[in-house]
């Protein structure tokens, strides 16, 4: 087979498991159910991955991909703070409501059962995009030293994955079985990610340039 029509079978396996994700974000299906919806057999799949959970950890990886692109477009525009950051990776989480969800099993359940090439093949794409993207924002803003715009990154991803697990965990639903929920436990996800993820950005920004002056 062709490379071109390789790459374009494993894209497909990877968009058929998106949109079942999509549908169902505890990605409770089966590898036959992602063959059936990619238009083909089952044994085909294992041909590009070498179980489900490597589909679901490309899954992951492409959507990261998407966050990095609308995290880097952000950084092209001019002036950009805190509050644009916080609009780009709120509008990414408004198209792709179920990422931290899968992102949540990526760093739990679904570790265990990846595949080393496929967890090492991860690893290897976001430390790139890391040192890429944190050097294009030390580049932004004087002051901050190597390091410190992967670190920053690093922070907010961490911030998000840890609000957004908090908002939907299962304890907050069964504690509460139609009764009020507590005030101190309430949390209004996209209010309180974005008003820390400004904070955030914003005071790693006055830091660098206290260093300047």
């Amino acid at each position: 087979m062709a490379p071109a029509d390789k790459t374009e079978r494993r894209a497909a396996i990877i968009a058929a498991a998106e949109g079942l994700v999509r549908r169902d974000p505890s990605a409770g299906f089966s590898v036959e159910e992602i063959a059936r919806r990619a238009g083909l057999a089952k044994g085909t799949v294992y041909l590009y991955f070498r179980s489900r959970e490597d589909v679901l950890l490309a899954v992951h990886d492409a959507q990261m991909q998407e966050m990095f692109a609308a995290l880097e477009a952000a950084l092209e525009q001019p002036g950009v703070d805190g509050a644009r950051v916080r609009d780009a990776m709120l509008l990414f989480l408004e198209r792709r409501p179920e990422f931290f969800r899968l992102s949540s099993g990526c760093h739990g359940a679904l570790e265990r059962s990846v595949s080393p090439a496929a967890a090492q093949a991860h690893l290897e794409l976001v430390a790139a995009r890391l040192t890429t993207i944190g050097a294009r924002i030390e580049q932004l803003y004087p002051g901050m030293r190597p390091g410190d715009g992967a670190s920053l990154l690093k922070t907010c991803y961490a911030m998000m994955l840890g609000l957004r697990q908090l908002s939907a965990s299962p304890l907050r639903r069964a504690g509460r079985r139609g009764a009020a929920e507590p005030p101190a436990l309430r949390i209004n996800f996209e209010e309180q990610i974005g008003e820390a993820l400004t904070d955030l950005w914003n005071s790693a920004v006055q830091r660098g340039q206290e260093r300047v002056t």
